[in-house]
């Protein structure tokens, strides 16, 4: 317990600065926990040193050093340019004005260095609270610690001692559709130990950074995380319980990667954790998020790597794994964790269906798992192995439910016993683990932009040649490479399309600022829902195409998807396609000052992979108008990948609405990752 309170202790001290300071309307770090003493009188020899040292400082530049600007997470403003730290706590600095002047918080942490006094927020000295930004100017300096007061940090010390940190890993999970705050994976720092418990990292601590809000919350969560209203937080917790919240409850593919960090590395880094464990920063979804947080860690533990300096509107999780891997050397070793339901899909494909139902059954307590007896039959020993994967199926089964449904551990633990008892008395397997899938950071490129060209033909005026430009911010639609990523998921952010003709300059086509599809393939086992969901605007039908306005365009539904054979080579989907567009005006009725529709009905698709490198997509809509009439839609894409950041598209579209001339496009166009 003492050891859990010390790894946390950070954390909790963080909680306890955000109530205090949320009360007094002030930065959490400038809430002191005892009051300000006078300021000791400096010996002369000691100004005299002190005064040194800042000269020396000053002449050297050191001010501006990108190791003292990551030390105080100091970036230049995309759009003004001006230099500020992206610590939004007064009690990160020592200088008033230390946010945006780095030279004037050097001086003032050398001043810091020679008071011994406790009045920092959490009851510390100077010294005892950035032990990092101290040792980082003992070195460049070269500070003769004899001539500076010893500082005794008891609580850094023991806080250090007790996590014993040999090595750190990245860890990356994948995607989780389910949550917003980790659709695009997340990442965390693993501490893993030395000595004796080296072999087993589920006795190492990890270091994450995330917004400290609610997901219960719904768009109030969304738009709170958008706009840097909750505050980030760092906390460290035991390895054991983010694998179980991970790979057994969130059922997410988990990647380990081990990194190359020397001793001083090493200790430089968690000297700077504990300086940031009291320090509010403005958490944003899309840029100072989680991922960008733990880069900023190792700038610091490593100078000149310069991993934040890759980041500027927009930080992905897989992007930050590609960044270090990009570092020669950085990465020694990669792993792969699956998740439990990744694990259970893979076993279960094995079992016929006589054995996939015995599983179920027993995985739900509906039948005993001892009911079957052996046969003696020529066929005893395929059987045998056949029944022995179906209990080890349902024992994984067992534990699945217990975790996403939360069934009570007693009654889990106790069918899972009764299960595995069971198993003994059947013959040994080898091991029967899924195969490690290609690596995040192997797939491609999570911005895109396609340029296209080809022929349109419908409604007056829309007859001819046609280009298109699209680009995309983030991250992965269907049609793209799956490798790398998550099968069936398509999450797209900001995207937007512009197109022209000869009959008339470049307009808006669409923007679409969230599109998220999850097709997870159902089975007899697992089940799974498919869902989609879509707003942003685009352009709706009109009697010609230039009056064609653009609208506010939602749609949402639920459904199902399914695998095709047994290699994965097909994946059919069929999903409600309930749909609201709105816009200002309507070429149908001039003198109505908005038009809306609203419509419901059927969405099916299919991706087929004839080859690794090909894909067609096929896509059909059909929908009921609330106001009458229908309206349809097909679409035949393909898209031939020449490496992992190119490829060749071909599309074929048509669109219908009852009353109006259909609308078909033919499109050739090239994509580019990056």
């Amino acid at each position: 317990m003492l050891l859990l309170l010390l790894v946390l202790w950070p954390a909790t001290a963080l909680r306890a600065q955000q109530q205090t300071a949320g009360a007094a309307g002030a930065g959490l770090g400038a809430t002191a926990t005892t009051v300000a003493e006078p300021a000791p009188a400096l010996t002369p020899a000691q100004s005299t040193y002190l005064a040194e040292l800042q000269a020396s400082a000053r002449q050297r530049r050191l001010a501006e050093d990108p190791a003292w600007l990551d030390l105080l997470h100091i970036k230049r403003h995309p759009l003004t340019g001006r230099q500020r730290s992206l610590a939004d706590d007064a009690g990160f600095f020592n200088a008033p004005d230390g946010a945006t002047d780095p030279a004037a918080e050097l001086d003032a942490t050398l001043a810091a260095a020679f008071d011994p006094r406790v009045n920092r927020a959490g009851g510390q000295s100077a010294a005892c609270r950035f032990p990092a930004r101290l040792h980082w100017l003992r070195s460049a300096l070269a500070i003769d610690a004899a001539r500076l007061p010893e500082p005794r940090c008891e609580r850094f010390e023991q806080w250090r001692a007790s996590l014993a940190v040999a090595s750190v890993s990245l860890i990356f999970p994948s995607a989780y559709l389910n949550s917003p705050a980790s659709m695009y994976g997340h990442t965390f720092l693993r501490l893993n130990p030395g000595g004796e418990n080296a072999a087993n990292p589920m006795l190492a601590y990890t270091v994450s950074y995330a917004a400290d809000g609610n997901e219960a919350e719904g768009l109030g969560f969304a738009f709170k995380g958008l706009t840097g209203l909750y505050a980030g937080i760092y906390t460290t917790t035991p390895y054991y319980r983010r694998i179980e919240e991970y790979t057994h409850l969130e059922n997410r593919d988990i990647w380990e990667y081990d990194l190359d960090l020397g001793t001083a590395e090493i200790d430089q880094l968690l000297a700077h954790t504990w300086e940031l464990g009291f320090t509010r920063f403005d958490y944003f979804f899309f840029d100072e998020n989680c991922s960008y947080q733990l880069l900023a860690l190792l700038d610091v533990a490593r100078p000149g790597l310069g991993l934040t300096e890759r980041f500027t509107w927009w930080t992905i999780p897989v992007d930050t794994v590609r960044a270090l891997t990009e570092v020669p050397g950085l990465v020694r070793q990669r792993h792969y964790r699956p998740a439990n339901s990744t694990t259970l899909a893979w076993r279960a494909a094995a079992l016929d269906d006589a054995s996939l139902d015995q599983a179920r059954a027993i995985g739900l307590a509906r039948q005993a798992p001892a009911s079957f007896t052996p046969r003696t039959t020529p066929q005893a020993a395929a059987a045998g192995v056949q029944h022995a994967q179906a209990l080890e199926v349902a024992e994984r089964y067992a534990s699945y439910l217990g975790a996403v449904d939360g069934q009570g551990e007693a009654r889990v633990q106790a069918l899972r016993l009764a299960i595995l008892g069971e198993r003994s008395h059947w013959p040994e397997l080898p091991p029967a683990d899924p195969p490690t899938p290609a690596a995040p950071e192997t797939g491609h490129g999570t911005a895109r932009v396609e340029l296209s060209g080809g022929r349109m033909s419908g409604p007056a005026g829309s007859s001819g040649g046609q280009w298109r430009l699209a680009l995309r911010p983030a991250y992965h639609e269907l049609l793209d490479t799956d490798s790398g990523y998550q099968r069936g998921a398509h999450i797209q952010f900001g995207a937007v399309e512009f197109s022209g003709s000869g009959g008339q300059g470049a307009r808006l086509e669409r923007f679409t600022p969230v599109d998220i599809v999850s097709l997870t393939a159902h089975d007899r086992l697992l089940g799974a829902t498919s869902w989609k969901a879509r707003f942003g605007l685009s352009r709706t039908f009109g009697r010609s195409d230039a009056a064609a306005p653009l609208a506010l365009d939602i749609n949402a539904g639920p459904g199902r998807a399914w695998e095709l054979g047994r290699w994965r080579q097909a994946l059919v989907y069929a999903l409600m396609d309930n749909q609201l567009w709105w816009h200002a005006a309507s070429d149908r009725r001039p003198t109505r000052p908005a038009a809306w529709s609203v419509g419901s009905g059927l969405h099916l698709g299919a991706l087929l992979d004839p080859t690794p490198a090909w894909r067609l997509q096929f896509d059909a809509h059909w929908r009921v108008l609330a106001r009458g009439g229908h309206e349809r839609s097909a679409a035949l894409a393909q898209r031939l990948a020449l490496d992992a950041n190119n490829n060749l598209v071909l599309r074929w579209e048509w669109q219908q609405r009852e009353g109006l001339v259909a609308r078909r496009d033919v499109l050739l166009g090239w994509q580019g990752y990056w």
